[in-house]
């Protein structure tokens, strides 16, 4: 007599700031039902814990909750988990507080200059540094990053930018499992603590390390 089936498990997932499930298409989840969280325009001057309570009308609460967050989408994801209770919460890429960014963007945090910053020029200026800040490693890479960047709305880069340097210092939520690249350049490696770490990888890990990544989310899942 065979087994029976195992249940499929639902995971919701969040992609990087303006970016959309493309970021995770390299994945390999026997199992599991890749559920997209889809980014929504910003009121003005929303606060990130309106907004995320907007997002969790795409999630059904009456089942258990997964999130996999990547970079900023990793932390939207631990401020949708203090609204509601999550089985389990994946950081790719990220961090659990602003103490874990590097010294640069605690920098231009207090220094408030990025309000300075026209929308349009925020994104002209990633155009023409995204493949040395996420370390790109192929030209398909580079132009599948190009093109996420290209596809993102300026106003929601500037928002979202505008949310991440104003993020208040919490203590971590409990039972947040991590996995971040030793040459993140955008999230430095230095700062981060209770972090599985890929010695080799960048900011891109989740395309130019999908099995890693895929097999620390299965693992995490179980």
């Amino acid at each position: 007599m065979s087994a029976p089936p195992q249940a499929r498990r639902k995971v919701y997932f969040v992609s990087g700031l303006g970016a959309d499930e493309r970021a995770f298409q390299f994945l390999d989840l026997p199992g599991v039902d890749k559920i997209f969280v889809k980014w929504l325009p910003p009121g003005p001057r929303e606060p990130l814990p309106a907004y995320c309570q907007r997002l969790l009308a795409q999630i059904d609460l009456s089942q258990e909750i997964n999130l996999v967050g990547m970079s900023f989408g990793g932390i939207v994801c631990q401020e949708m988990a203090r609204l509601v209770p999550c089985r389990k919460v994946l950081l790719i890429s990220s961090v659990k507080s602003p103490r874990e960014m590097g010294w640069q963007l605690r920098l231009v945090a207090r220094s408030r200059a990025y309000r300075a910053v026209p929308a349009r020029l925020l994104k002209w200026s990633n155009l023409l540094t995204a493949n040395h800040y996420f370390s790109v490693e192929t030209p398909a890479e580079a132009a599948l990053l190009r093109q996420i960047i290209e596809d993102t709305d300026p106003e929601f880069a500037r928002w979202a930018i505008a949310e991440l340097m104003a993020w208040p210092a919490q203590a971590p939520l409990p039972g947040v499992a991590h996995l971040h690249g030793g040459r993140d350049r955008i999230f430095p490696a230095a700062p981060i603590r209770n972090a599985t770490i890929i010695a080799d990888a960048g900011h891109f890990m989740v395309v130019n390390r999908a099995a890693a990544v895929s097999a620390f989310i299965a693992r995490e899942l179980n």
